[in-house]
């Protein structure tokens, strides 16, 4: 018969898909008695190589732990040059700006003395040239006149330093323009020099800051490698405990074996004489019947449940899926081994998880909280993907009571 969860969900396709060509990840415990010592030699071989992987990643998340150390240390330093640079470039602006003020005052101050320059000039030259002419008519007269020369000689000194004078008072005001000239220029060239080392400091922050974010970036890199390392290592402990738990119950069942000198028991030799998930209970819906308000027919059986009992394994196995599925509810599915799985659904909760292995008979769900018909527990097995018939797997006798009340 075509197994129905297809017509379920993309979700139950997935699962069918997986029901049908999953293969058994770790091998069963009790699959052959031959095979229990190279089962047992192939888990503590994985067992090794995983707390191998272990201490790598160790190794690893160590290495790079320094790594991100240094990288922090050196962040720090660069955020605390940056910002001297920052409180550096803020000093040589305010610098710049005095000194614009300076060489704006200068240039008045020049523009004032070049002013009061030109107008002396334009005086200076008026009365040298006054100076010159009656100077050379009163020489002349001097000259020819004999009668007093102390007189003469008292005004050719006159002369004499009434020209010296002017010419000291010319020469100081050029003095002072040229001066007031030096101080615009080396206030302008102070100006140009304090721009240009704003420039470079500015191109030395500029390369800081990028310098800054590609380590950040790197920073946040390595971050997320560690954290996804640290998520992959805290996998392979629960891995490597799972599989020495494992080993472990591998070890004291091959002691069992061998002291009483039995042979386990696969899943298909279990056919007529498994046990029930419940304690008791009686089947709602048998299998291949029809679905209520539906085309499609059960591929596994609908039995009844009290609210909160515990479902239980009906062989060993491991979980292969725990969730919840649109139809099945929260549903948990073991492999048996050699293509066996069963199937429980409808629960109210789940106490195992991917991956653990389960003994017959523990405990793996608890039961849904309904009430009355809408109380019950899907329960479904297959072979290689196909739908079995529980009734047929399972068997009236044994340790479980509901085998008094659920008919094959």
């Amino acid at each position: 018969m075509t197994p129905r969860i297809s017509a379920i969900s993309p979700s139950g396709r997935r699962l069918c898909q997986m029901l049908a060509v999953l293969p058994l990840v770790v091998a069963s415990a009790v699959t052959a008695g031959r095979d229990a010592d190279p089962g047992l030699r192939a888990r503590q071989q994985s067992l090794d190589e995983i707390e191998r992987q272990v201490n790598s990643i160790k190794q690893e998340l160590s290495a790079r732990n320094a790594d991100r150390r240094a990288l922090i240390e050196e962040l720090a330093a660069r955020e605390r040059t940056v910002a001297e640079l920052s409180l550096t470039h803020r000093e040589l602006e305010r610098r710049i700006a005095e000194h614009q003020r300076n060489a704006t005052e200068l240039r008045a101050r020049q523009a004032k003395e070049q002013a009061a320059l030109d107008v002396e000039l334009v005086h200076l030259s008026k009365l040298l040239r006054t100076a010159y002419v009656l100077g050379r008519a009163d020489r002349l007269r001097l000259l020819l006149n004999q009668e007093d020369p102390e007189r003469a000689t008292r005004v050719m000194s006159y002369f004499a330093y009434f020209n010296r004078e002017r010419m000291r008072r010319v020469h100081a005001v050029q003095e002072r323009a040229e001066q007031l000239e030096r101080l615009a220029r080396a206030v302008e060239d102070e100006v140009r020099r304090l721009a240009e080392e704003i420039q470079r400091q500015e191109i030395t922050r500029q390369r800081l800051e990028q310098a800054r974010q590609e380590r950040t970036q790197v920073l946040h890199e390595l971050e997320a490698t560690i954290h996804n390392r640290a998520a992959t290592l805290e996998g392979l402990k629960h891995e490597a405990e799972s599989l020495r738990l494992l080993v472990e119950h591998l070890r004291q069942q091959a002691q069992i074996q061998a002291e009483l000198n039995i042979q386990p028991v696969s899943f298909a030799e279990m056919k007529g004489r498994l046990s029930w998930p419940l304690l008791e209970g009686r089947i709602l819906a048998p299998f291949g019947s029809r679905k209520r308000g539906s085309e499609l027919t059960w591929d596994g059986v609908l039995l009844a449940v009290r609210e909160g009992e515990e479902v239980r394994a009906v062989k060993d196995g491991r979980v292969v899926y725990a969730d919840w599925l649109r139809g099945f509810g929260l549903l948990i599915v073991l492999d048996h081994g050699d293509g066996y799985m069963t199937l429980y659904g409808h629960n109210k909760a789940l106490l195992r998880e991917v991956g653990e292995w389960v003994a017959s008979g523990d405990p793996i769900a608890l039961s849904s909280d309904g009430s009355g018909s809408d109380a019950s527990l899907y329960f479904a097995i297959r072979y290689k993907g196909r739908p079995q018939d529980p009734a047929v797997w399972c068997t009236s006798e044994g340790r479980y009571s509901v085998a008094q009340t659920l008919p094959k």
